[in-house]
């Protein structure tokens, strides 16, 4: 290897490390209530139980004031802020 074609090679490299990973990452997609692990939770997007909901559980990550928030118990999808699962618990 030429070291012309070194240092082209280490700035592209050093380049590309550059570039934010969120933006390379494909948007979350939101949780379907068929899912198999959604139904085994019994999760819906909207709350049966009055009080408890998506956004004020201890699972629940990620901007808590939006729409659709993270959860821990779904890895990579975002479920409704309104919604509910059996595993829900107090923040």
């Amino acid at each position: 290897m030429k070291r012309r074609e070194f240092l082209r090679l280490s700035a592209l490299t050093a380049g590309a490390t550059l570039i934010p990973v969120k933006t390379l990452a494909a948007e979350e997609e939101r949780l379907d209530p068929s899912d198999p692990q959604a139904q085994a939770l019994q999760y819906t997007h909207e709350t049966p139980v009055e009080g408890q909901r998506c956004d004020n559980c201890i699972h629940a990550n990620g901007d808590l004031s939006a729409e659709w928030v993270g959860c821990n118990l779904f890895p990579g999808r975002l479920v409704n802020a309104g919604g509910w699962c059996s595993v829900w618990a107090a923040r």
